[in-house]
């Protein structure tokens, strides 16, 4: 595909309501509808402006590729709060935003998660997108291992009012407690309801479970699976040439399903 200069592409700041409430979803969407269009998600306590959407978004506007980076909560007044986020409420907004950007005009539309969002994108109850992209996914057998159970009960203190745990460790860190709790049947039920053709890229240096748990998407998941692995990279995909890795397999996949 031909590239295109990245300034060539606009960026404009969109909300999209949330059924039921007053609250919305923010974004940031590069482009226009009427490019084929990808949804970058961000994984737990991230926001649209994180380096890896951020820097993805240049990367497939050079390929005339739209993108609408989004946070699910915030600091402005009529966003979501984090103690009252988990999987399956992660998944309802990729729903609603895959509604919303298609109300637009959106054809074709590809949903991009990273971490936790990739994990959400499994528990999609709509799965009205084109394809589907699972950056270093989380899985819900993370929250089972004696490890997790130690690191919570160790570094995190359990907040009534917020109904949330919180840590003082580093920069901090707060944790609804339906991360913990709600997310049953399971990141492997899940996936073996899921029908879309999706591909899940793992971090070479994020562990040998990360791992593991990609492989577990690609074994159960009733569609056209990929597994690819990036060498030298870490979960943010922060190292020498890891994001262009990471990049390129996306785009080659994205190509392939436009074109199937």
């Amino acid at each position: 595909m031909e590239k295109t200069s990245s300034r060539t592409l606009t960026e404009s700041e969109i909300q999209i309501p949330i059924p039921d409430s007053k609250l919305a979803i923010h974004g940031i969407l590069r482009g226009n509808y009427n490019l084929p269009l990808v949804v970058l998600a961000p994984g737990l306590g991230g926001w649209e402006n994180d380096l890896l959407l951020f820097t993805a978004s240049r990367f497939f506007g050079q390929h005339n590729i739209a993108t609408l980076r989004v946070s699910f909560y915030g600091d402005n007044e009529y966003q979501r709060n984090i103690g009252d986020f988990g999987v399956k409420t992660n998944a309802a907004d990729i729903d609603t935003i895959i509604d919303f950007v298609k109300k637009q005009g959106a054809q074709w539309t590809c949903v991009i998660g990273h971490s936790y969002s990739g994990m959400a994108i499994i528990y999609s109850q709509k799965q009205a997108f084109n394809t589907a992209v699972l950056w270093d996914p989380s899985h819900t057998d993370g929250y089972d291992e004696p490890t997790s159970k130690e690191n919570l009960e160790n570094d995190f203190i359990y907040i009534k009012e917020l109904d949330s745990y919180v840590s003082a460790n580093g920069p901090g860190y707060v944790l609804s407690r339906q991360v913990f709790e709600d997310y049953d049947p399971g990141s492997t039920e899940m996936a073996k309801n899921f029908n879309i053709d999706t591909l899940v890229i793992n971090a070479d240096d994020s562990g040998e479970n990360m791992k593991r748990f990609g492989q577990d998407y690609v074994n159960n998941i009733k569609a056209k699976t990929e597994h690819i692995i990036i060498p030298n990279a870490s979960h943010p995909f922060i190292e020498d040439g890891a994001m262009e890795n990471l990049f390129q397999a996306t785009m080659r996949w994205i190509n392939e399903r436009r074109q199937s």
